[in-house]
């Protein structure tokens, strides 16, 4: 072909590219105009192969041309850099838009967008494939082929920098068809492993342990990708590249160890991608199991705190108790430790006026036992109250028991606790005898047994031992028992002394004291 020949071409296809981009009946009609002129030419024989094949590849050029201005309109180029190219590596034989593969940093919100890309990836990837099998069979161009060519490169056009190089003219075409269907479960796969860690991202605090684990189905993703890829002479990816720089890039912010996938020589299996899809949706279905839990959790709280304010401003009923109580064993019973801070400080304001249980749920036990310990620990300061005029309980109960030894069985010994008792009774001394589960019962003995000790205090909520245990020592030694069914308030305790020993207890110190150096279950004090 002469040189004039040669540039007129060149200077019409200039001309003619941008058109075809744009208009697929035109490009219908150059490739009919191209068949009408192989048939038409009546040139001498020696000449026509020459020209056949020049106007061929001439029209070829023009569509090839076209198809791939469409799947590079999404590349958002600098001024001046239109309609330049430059070679993907890895493959030379690959054209791309300039600065396709340019190197940048990715941020956290930058990862829908790679997703999307991901996804409308492997779409083109399996079209692709599906692409070559039917002009392998022999479709029909017009009505099986350029209408999903024609919508995939609207799926193109519609995403930035969205570069389907598997669908470039210039694109891999391996004699293996099942490799590209790799290709695109791969980037399935990374789309998934993205969308996870998204979800994770959303709460890192509750969720260290998926976040990790969701990284490393990530790096797997991306490996799996490349490997994927390098089997079919493909190009560097640019989303592969982005996604595993947010991974270096986050690992080093956040100092997590990612074991394996993020070396070069370390390549994730690229016919994995189904195994790796299942264990991606296996982490999901675990983080959405547990939000869901979360949820119940929280709705639970919010059942327990309205009847909790109802308690405090209203007085409440037995049913706000009973509602509070059972939600408070259910959200144990799903998981939630006795030792939670939202159930203690759901408990805290009513605790010392709980009401009396037989038997009280195992659940729920373990929650105010977890309370008394934690209150056994906070210093004065902090479990101190404003000083208020005593009662007319406490003050006949002062009366009754001033200058007396009294033992306290239950719970955690609560300093505080233990000095407002005292002083709101103006009693001698206090022996808070601390209890655990299964504690041997004989361990109360020698201190209920003492002379000094007028009464015996039974805060029966925290004792694992029932009323009737305790009462035998009480009985055997002629000392009175007193059950504290709520708390250790010096208001409860007085109401609790005066109902249930208050005819039988007397002010006289004498009297005390004799009855506490005897055996008889029926002597007074």
């Amino acid at each position: 072909m002469s040189e004039e020949l040669r540039a007129a071409l060149e200077a019409v296809l200039e001309r003619i590219a941008p058109l075809a981009a744009e208009d697929a009946q035109f490009r219908g009609n150059l490739r009919r105009l191209a068949q009408a002129l192989l048939a038409f030419t009546e040139a001498p024989a020696e000449q026509v192969p020459a020209l056949a094949e020049s106007a061929e590849a001439a029209i070829a050029a023009v569509h090839m041309e076209s198809l791939g201005a469409a799947l590079t309109l999404g590349e958002r180029m600098a001024p001046g850099e239109a309609g330049s190219s430059e070679r993907l590596p890895g493959n030379d034989a690959i054209e791309v838009p300039a600065g396709w593969h340019r190197r940048q940093a990715i941020a956290d919100a930058d990862l829908p967008l790679i997703a999307d890309r991901c996804r409308l990836k492997a779409e083109g990837a399996r079209w692709a494939a599906t692409r070559q099998r039917r002009l392998r069979e022999g479709a029909d161009y017009d009505t099986e082929i350029e209408p999903k060519d024609r919508e995939i490169i609207e799926h193109a056009k519609s995403l930035p920098d969205c570069f389907l190089w598997m669908n470039h003219p210039s694109g891999p075409s391996p004699t293996d068809l099942s490799l590209l269907d790799d290709v695109a479960g791969c980037f399935d796969a990374v789309a998934a492993a993205i969308a996870l860690v998204r979800e994770v991202l959303d709460d890192l605090e509750g969720n260290r342990n998926a976040f990790e684990q969701s990284l490393d189905l990530l790096a797997e993703a991306q490996s799996s990708l490349r490997g994927a890829i390098d089997v079919i002479d493909g190009p560097r990816d640019n989303d592969q590249q982005k996604v595993y720089g947010w991974l270096r890039a986050t690992a080093a912010q956040r100092q997590i160890f990612i074991q394996r996938y993020m070396r070069i020589d370390d390549v994730a299996d690229p016919t994995g991608w189904s195994d790796l899809a299942a264990r991606i949706l296996v982490l999901d279905a675990r983080l959405q199991e547990s939000r869901q839990r979360e949820k119940r959790q929280q709705a639970r709280v919010q059942r327990v705190r309205y009847h909790i304010k109802r308690i405090m401003t209203e007085g409440g009923t037995p049913h706000d108790w009973e509602v509070a109580v059972q939600t408070i064993e259910e959200m144990i019973d799903a998981g939630m430790p006795p030792s939670n801070r939202e159930i203690r400080e759901l408990l805290l304001p009513v605790v010392e006026s709980l009401p009396e249980m037989d038997p009280m749920p195992p659940g729920f036990q373990l929650a105010v036992r977890e309370l008394d310990r934690f209150l056994a620990t906070r210093t004065p300061a902090a479990e101190a109250e404003p000083a208020s005029e005593p009662t007319a309980e406490v003050k006949e109960a002062a009366r009754r028991l001033a200058g007396k030894t009294v033992v306290l069985i239950g719970g955690d010994r609560r300093p505080h606790a233990q000095a407002a008792i005292k002083a709101a009774f103006g009693i001698k001394d206090l022996i808070w005898i601390a209890t655990r589960e299964h504690e041997p019962l004989e361990g109360f003995e020698p201190y209920i047994a003492r002379d000094e000790v007028a009464i015996v205090l039974l805060a029966i909520r925290w004792s694992s031992h029932s009323f009737g245990e305790v009462k035998d020592f009480c009985d055997r030694y002629g000392k009175l028992l007193v059950r504290l069914p709520a708390g250790y308030n010096p208001n409860q305790v007085a109401v609790q002394i005066l109902q249930q020993i208050g005819n039988r207890l007397n002010g006289s110190a004498a009297q005390a004291a004799e009855a506490g150096a005897g055996t008889n279950p029926k002597s007074k004090i």
